[in-house]
């Protein structure tokens, strides 16, 4: 007998106490990461494993629907507020020590700043959690389901970030240190020395225990389409940058080779696209999962590893020549022509930059007098790609009157940040040019340093005031981030705006030490810009909302959770996409998955978006380049 090959982090024998599953949305991350956490369970009954998901949108528990789970398997979904709350609980004091030591702020300063509800702070509460977990050594292996790729990869830059606050820290107790030493002698380090080398001596473990392969690994999921391959070449070279290992990678839904045309041609394309991973990955070995008839959920789940099979090289490929014709039934309304703001939202992987890039086409040739742009503001942008056209960090033309821009929010921040320390350095040079200030100095660098993560990304979202406001723009098409990250991208103004009300505070109370005129307007800006963007928001008449979706149980769950959760919000749906339906056929595997589908639309239509446009949009193998765009974007709505 044969013995059956499989992935090298399943083995029985396996030292690894770190496994993140990571890839674009919509792949299968939950899937595996599921099947990975249950196998090596039950593998070793005595020994205690954990599941969690740092996705803000979880499906943990729905992947394993009704089955009964080992007793040393625990699952976590993770809950980001909770676990940044329980962090400030346990260290408020102290950080509130060392701000009284080194800063001329005081304790009413202090708290206002302690108190805020930093946003943004997801996969910093998953990077801590995650550290606590390690250091405790309460599991054995830990299997970690991560957000979509831009969400993962800022997960991986938290030691940068956590580095940064500590040098802010240390350079705050700095001047403490010295007048100590010099009026003193007492050259020791006490309780609060001791609390930021024990943090830095965590740190420097945790990033050693991520490096190595025999203790850690990361898993890319991929599906075997262009988009999913480019965005995983971007992962893993940002994890070849962190040093994290990577040696495995998964191609899920592979169409299996039989005699079906669409099936064929399916397969064809899909192996056309995985020829690039194959050239670009060479040290890489790839696992391959097939397209399954039902879902995998519950009882399936547990078999996921069986069906898996290593993925041989591709011989020279050309792509398909058949092509399934445009389909679309029951196409939604077509925007107003007033509507200033339209966003698309979803799942990642369901099509969104699709749908948008085709909207924005559609637009164009409808109202032709119409200034559009096609906005990204995921942090894994991909319009470039679905256009076939680069796409720049500014307004790129992409046809006269329609201009494309993928939002670079890190690079503006940064830029704001260097502005600041030039302009408090022309300050001090002018107001205090004999008298060395050098703790105070470091102090006043660092202070921008506490600025919430996520008010980068509020800084590029509010751009959009400056396209629409400005005259430059009538209405502005949005590729929004996967469902999770998107919905905290929104109730960031809100959040960033008691951080701006409290910074505001500051630079009035402390004008006398800090006169920064150009940052104080920067602020002033961007807080009217954030009360123009939430007036917009709101604004059923100027701001339309399109979710898409694809029919399965999971994506329309997750699709119904987050229109409730826009609701809240007060920002309505007006039509909802369910894309890459399978068309129905001859074909035993296309059948039984069209009527999967069948099911799963019929649930959503009468019972989760009851009453909601519904446009039922079917599996295409060529959806990028403008002239297919154009195409689909005729078909997609009805004047």
């Amino acid at each position: 007998m044969i013995k059956k090959v499989s992935p090298a982090f399943l083995e029985r024998e396996s030292s690894l106490k770190l496994i993140f599953f990571g890839g674009k949305g919509g792949v299968g991350k939950t899937t595996c990461a599921c099947a990975t956490a249950l196998q090596l369970a039950e593998g070793k009954p005595d020994k205690q494993f954990l599941l969690v998901s740092t996705d803000p949108a979880h499906s943990l528990r729905g992947a394993f629907a009704d089955l009964t789970l080992p007793n040393n398997l625990e699952i976590l979904e993770l809950d980001a507020a909770a676990s940044l709350h329980d962090f400030k609980a346990k260290h408020d004091q102290v950080l509130k020590e060392i701000g009284e030591r080194g800063t001329f702020l005081d304790d009413e300063d202090l708290q206002g700043l302690m108190d805020l509800s930093l946003p943004g702070m997801d996969e910093l509460a998953a990077y801590l959690e995650i550290a606590d977990w390690l250091q405790q050594d309460r599991y054995h292996c830990i299997v970690i389901d991560t957000a979509p790729t831009g969400h993962t990869l800022r997960l991986l830059e938290m030691p940068d970030l956590i580095r940064r606050w500590l040098v802010g820290l240390d350079t705050l107790l700095a001047k403490h240190r010295y007048i100590r030493r010099h009026f003193t002698g007492d050259s020791g380090l006490d309780h609060l020395d001791r609390f930021l080398l024990t943090m830095s001596d965590s740190l420097t473990a945790i990033e050693k225990l991520m490096s190595d392969q025999e203790l850690c690994r990361f898993v890319i999921v991929m599906l075997a389409e262009l988009m999913s391959v480019e965005e995983s070449f971007d992962l893993a070279n940002a994890l070849k940058g962190r040093k994290i290992p990577l040696l495995e990678m998964v191609v899920n839904q592979l169409i299996p080779a039989n005699d079906c045309p669409t099936c064929s041609a399916r397969r064809k394309r899909q192996m056309f696209a995985l020829k690039g991973a194959l050239v670009h990955l060479r040290e890489q070995q790839f696992w391959t999962l097939p397209l399954f008839p039902e879902e995998p959920r519950g009882k399936a789940i547990a078999s996921l590893w069986s069906q898996t099979q290593p993925l041989e090289q591709i011989g020279v490929l050309s792509k398909s020549s058949f092509e399934l014709p445009l389909k679309v039934e029951y196409p939604i309304p077509l925007p107003a022509r007033s509507a200033r703001l339209l966003i698309f939202c979803g799942k990642g992987g369901v099509g969104k930059t699709t749908m948008a890039c085709a909207t924005a086409l559609r637009l164009h040739k409808q109202y032709p007098s119409l200034r559009v742009l096609l906005f990204s503001s995921d942090p894994a942008h991909s319009l470039a790609d679905c256009l076939g056209l680069a796409v720049k960090g500014k307004p790129t033309q992409i046809l006269p009157g329609l201009d494309a821009q993928e939002v670079n929010a890190e690079g503006a921040f940064d830029k704001v940040r260097q502005e600041y320390r030039d302009e408090l350095e022309g300050f001090l040079a002018v107001a205090l040019p004999r008298i060395d200030i050098t703790f105070d100095r470091e102090v006043m660098e660092h202070l921008l340093d506490i600025a919430p993560p996520g008010l980068d990304e509020i800084m590029a979202l509010t751009s959009v005031m400056d396209h629409l406001d400005g005259g430059c723009y009538d209405v502005v098409v949005m590729d929004s981030a996967p469902s999770g990250h998107l919905i905290r991208l929104l109730e960031l103004p809100e959040l960033i705006g008691g951080w701006l009300k409290q910074f505001f505070s500051l630079l009035l109370k402390y004008r006398h030490v800090m006169r920064l005129p150009k940052l104080s307007q920067r602020l002033v800006d961007l807080s009217r810009k954030l009360k123009a963007l939430r007036a917009l928001l709101s604004d059923r008449d100027k701001t339309s909302l399109y979710a898409v979706t694809i029919p399965t149980n999971l994506a329309m769950e997750k699709t119904a959770e987050m229109m409730v959760s826009l609701h809240q919000l007060g920002i309505s749906s007006k039509g909802l996409f369910i894309n890459q339906i399978t068309p129905t056929n001859d074909c035993k595997l296309c059948h039984a998955i069209n009527q999967r589908e069948d099911y799963q639309i019929k649930q959503a239509s009468e019972i989760l978006f009851t009453g909601q446009p519904l446009a039922k949009v079917f599996l295409q193998f060529n959806s990028d380049g403008l002239e297919r765009l154009q195409a689909l974007g005729s078909v997609l709505y009805v004047p």
